[in-house]
């Protein structure tokens, strides 16, 4: 049986995680499915998730607004750690921390020396990023990036209405900006290269998915 995490970027259910979902797995809007997504442009029963030869394989059903996965629109697609999902107005994120870490770190192992370097250097990071509670690195300078000079830091606390707000919207801001960003690549099967390389390419969606998870806990702090 294959498992599958999937980490919601952008819609209404941003922030939700669905971690180590055992497959199959179905997406739509209608209960009944294994994930339920709040999104009016989602079909009743949208995609489906289920394992192959240890490969999941993206199966769309025949939804009315499609599916897409990389930028590209499919009908069957193997999916790897690291892909994002497209339907409606939702942005799902394939694999956990630890998993889109493990395959930097194989497709670090297939590049040249220098680019194996640089994406071990980021895998590190990463790793370091998801093993610390408070999301904040002691020493900047070993691991800073361009992308993302450090994690981001944990939420203020005792934030008032107004304050919790303008927060949100500082948020909602930065992740729009990324999201313009992500949906603008597009990743062909048998193609690790987008725009920029995968490991910061990983690293903005990291970004992307901790920034979502911030959001939804200034939303509902119970």
């Amino acid at each position: 049986m294959g498992y599958v995490t999937l980490r919601v970027l952008h819609g209404t259910d941003r922030g939700k995680i669905f971690g180590h979902l055992p497959t199959p797995v179905t997406i739509g809007r209608e209960e009944g499915n294994s994930i339920q997504l709040n999104d009016e442009r989602i079909s009743r029963y949208h995609l489906k998730l289920q394992e192959d030869n240890d490969k999941i394989v993206l199966t769309d059903l025949e939804s009315t607004n499609g599916t897409k996965v990389n930028g590209e629109d499919i009908q069957v697609r193997i999916l790897r750690d690291g892909d994002m999902i497209s339907v409606g107005r939702s942005l799902l994120l394939v694999g956990s921390h630890s998993d889109i870490d493990r395959r930097i770190g194989e497709i670090a192992s297939k590049m040249a020396p220098s680019e194996e370097a640089r994406a071990r250097q980021m895998g590190e990071r990463l790793q370091r990023m998801a093993s610390n509670h408070s999301d904040v690195i002691e020493d900047v300078g070993e691991v800073r990036s361009p992308l993302l000079p450090s994690g981001p830091p944990p939420l203020p606390e005792r934030l008032s209405p107004a304050q919790s707000a303008e927060l949100s919207e500082l948020l909602d801001y930065v992740q729009a900006v990324l999201r313009e960003a992500t949906e603008g690549a597009v990743m062909r099967p048998g193609n690790e290269k987008v725009e920029i390389d995968f490991a910061h390419w990983q690293a903005l969606l990291d970004l992307q998915a901790r920034l979502a998870e911030l959001l939804r806990q200034i939303g509902d702090p119970a």
